[in-house]
């Protein structure tokens, strides 16, 4: 087992995509004045522990509407993960995309090698927090880019949390029935719902 972290900084945070505004997130701090935020913050405290003890079998799909805490709670693993010594990062579907057409489009060899390396810090991580699924306007364009990158990651047994306004059902439309059947056979399913899900 790896020694844990005794200290973080913001620059390490921020090097690993968490969001400034989330460095100092704490689950403690998520509200449990309903029974489902409740749920929601004991299944956290739960895959955390399990995360500690090198137990992980699965990822999450966190969906809902903007600003229910799917950045939030994922900030808050992406945290613990970083401090038990996992590779572990935070993008935007959106920019890694961009990354990996960039890659192809590479000047140089050494310019194409530096993308490579780029593109498969995220590729090939411990565990991957995937945000905005959806966004991107030409799904012809981005579902092989999903689909390759959601089977890498189980082909390796990598983790992959994956944050979005989409349903199951949205993404199956958008980016068909393997890319969704990759994310039921990889993650837990959890809907958040209700206002800020803090105080």
């Amino acid at each position: 087992m790896r020694p844990k972290r005794k200290s973080i900084s913001s620059e390490s945070l921020n090097l690993i995509g968490i969001p400034k505004k989330f460095h100092n997130a704490k689950l403690s701090d998520v509200s449990e004045k309903t029974k489902s935020r409740k749920d929601l913050k004991d299944f956290v405290s739960e895959y955390i522990n399990d995360l500690e003890n090198w137990q992980l079998e699965k990822g999450i799909f966190f969906f809902g509407s903007n600003g229910v805490g799917k950045t939030y709670l994922s900030s808050i693993i992406l945290k613990h993960a970083y401090i038990c010594r996992y590779t572990c990062y935070r993008i935007t579907f959106a920019n890694y995309s961009d990354l990996y057409t960039r890659v192809w489009s590479g000047r140089s060899l050494d310019e194409k090698t530096e993308l490579e390396e780029k593109l498969y810090q995220y590729k090939g991580c411990e565990i991957l927090v995937l945000e905005e699924i959806g966004k991107n306007i030409d799904s012809t364009i981005s579902t092989p880019i999903l689909e390759d990158l959601l089977r890498y990651r189980e082909d390796k047994g990598l983790i992959t949390i994956v944050c979005t306004n989409m349903t199951l059902d949205g993404v199956k439309e958008l980016y068909g029935e393997s890319v969704c059947s990759l994310i039921k056979g990889a993650t837990v399913p959890i809907k958040i719902v209700g206002d800020d899900f803090r105080g």
